[in-house]
């Protein structure tokens, strides 16, 4: 079993005070002098237990202002169907989209084989900027390009691709319901333009996000190509049998 230094012990300690006061984010965090006499450690095991925080994405620093507890990420479940928006919705956060292009385009040989359709089907391609309000600001932390087939939603571009969620039109208007994901995810490095519209330089890890949106009946619905801000985002694939066996076993059931 790994003993714990101070500072990683003091780190799981802040996690449960911020717990325990129910710490928003965006609220203030206490000073490092604060936090040494209240648990009787050094300034510099707080600071080194705050950069701990910070790395994980847990707490944010402002200069000249302090630290703050930080903002919370979008959660994608791989075993669940959500929307961006439907996601932000969950976690009380406002969207706005920018429509950057709207494309009519035909499946060539290198993207037939990411959509899985034959060469020359006629896709709706949409490119939009997905941002995000923090702390009265708009932050853009998605760039996303999605591939619809047009045989499954002709004249889409006659929707507010900017004020609606392209599932919801999916589904309120042409009564396609989005059933099953593939999805790749790994890390890449922004290019210039990725870097320039995510307003973080340029080869910052991003977190690339690639798949294939299918309806109950197998067909084709969009295939997407997003790269994210990888501050603003985690992943997850629970497992219900496995959580019920450990809860079982927590609880003595």
């Amino acid at each position: 079993m790994k003993l714990l230094n101070k500072d990683e012990f003091l780190a799981d300690e802040l996690k449960y005070y911020f717990i325990k006061n129910n710490i928003q984010p965006g609220m203030k965090l206490p000073s490092e002098r604060e936090l040494a006499e209240q648990y009787g450690v050094q300034r510099a095991t707080v600071r080194s237990a705050y950069r701990m925080l910070e790395e994980e994405g847990i707490i944010e620093i402002q200069e000249r202002s302090g630290r703050y507890m930080g903002h919370e990420r979008i959660v994608t479940d791989l075993r669940q169907i959500k929307s961006f928006s439907e996601k932000l919705n969950h976690i009380g956060m406002r969207i706005e989209n920018k429509l950057l292009a709207f494309e009519l385009v035909e499946v060539d040989k290198q993207l037939s084989g990411k959509v899985k359709l034959p060469i020359g089907t006629s896709l709706n391609k949409i490119t939009r900027v997905r941002k995000v309000w923090w702390k009265e600001e708009l932050l853009p932390i998605l760039i996303e390009y999605a591939y619809v087939p047009e045989s499954i939603a002709d004249k889409l571009i006659k929707y507010d691709l900017e004020e609606n969620s392209l599932f919801d039109i999916l589904r309120n208007g042409y009564g396609r319901i989005p059933k099953r994901e593939e999805q790749i995810i790994e890390i890449v490095y922004a290019d210039e333009f990725e870097a320039k519209t995510l307003k973080v330089d340029k080869m910052t890890p991003l977190v690339l996000k690639e798949g294939i949106t299918y309806d109950g009946e197998g067909n084709i619905l969009q295939y997407i190509h997003a790269v994210m801000n990888k501050d603003w985002v985690s992943f997850e694939q629970r497992n219900e049998q496995i959580e019920q066996k450990m809860g079982a076993v927590l609880y003595g059931l």
